[in-house]
């Protein structure tokens, strides 16, 4: 059992301590909504395209600090989130330790079910947890979900789907037996940080939504085509600029 039953101990290490650690103080002041990327690219487009400054301490995770940049006329700032599940859940106990309340996740999944398609948009209404991560911070879960009002906003806003996904640790354990149980549970898709964001922002009281773009195809069939990556910079941009609207949408309620 990995969530103890009425565990109320305490926590070795906890992000406001990693912040402000004996080896380092942490002067940042964040916005109260941030985009998280998971997906390269998006950042440096937002910079040249946003006017976005980058913030003058490094995002002070404990795996792997790295640079923030602040959209200050809109009350925005985005980081990249890294790679998996432990780096996500990392990255939302950080920001919500510097004062962020609003997640919007931004990043890509493989899908498994062909009533999508390359370049498709989601923003998923359930995240089937085939990570760890997750099951240090609840008893039991099968499946975690974002804020809905923020979910709602997100699909009427740009007219799209709510399909459900699952998120794993397991990149090359992902066989044709096992997608095809996930698409008889109602998901479409696969990434590696979904539920993990929607569980550890519910769990910290944050609101929290994912706009995740169809990245590529898997086989679904030992005689389908194989796996081919269909990802361009293009749909990166244009999924950026999304986060970016999205974001509108919540700070000044458009």
């Amino acid at each position: 059992m990995w969530c103890l039953p009425k565990d109320d101990s305490m926590a070795v290490i906890t992000a406001n301590e990693q912040i402000h650690s004996a080896h380092r103080q942490c002067h940042l002041q964040l916005p109260q909504t941030a985009i998280v990327f998971f997906m390269g690219k998006a950042a440096n487009y937002l910079v040249s395209h946003y006017h976005a400054v980058e913030m003058p301490e490094l995002f002070p995770r404990f795996l792997n600090r790295c640079p923030i940049w602040e959209i200050k006329e809109l009350q925005l700032c985005f980081v990249n989130g890294g790679s998996g599940a432990p780096q996500a859940a990392d990255t939302v106990e950080t920001l919500a330790a510097l004062g962020v309340k609003n997640i919007i996740s931004v990043g890509m999944c493989g899908a498994y079910d062909k009533i999508v398609q390359v370049g498709e948009v989601i923003a998923p209404q359930k995240a089937f947890v085939e990570e760890g991560t997750s099951l240090h911070y609840y008893e039991t879960i099968e499946w975690s979900s974002p804020d809905t009002d923020l979910q709602k906003m997100a699909t009427s806003l740009f007219g799209i789907r709510d399909h459900s996904i699952v998120s794993t640790d397991a990149v090359y354990r992902q066989t044709l037996r096992k997608e095809q149980l996930w698409r008889e549970k109602g998901a479409v898709g696969v990434d590696m940080e979904t539920s993990a964001v929607f569980s550890v922002a519910k769990y910290l009281g944050l609101k929290a939504v994912a706009l995740l773009i169809v990245s590529d195809i898997h086989p679904i069939s030992p005689n389908s085509a194989r796996w081919q990556w269909h990802m361009t910079d293009e749909m990166r941009y244009n999924l950026a600029d999304q986060a970016v609207t999205l974001a509108k949408n919540i700070i000044w309620g458009e």
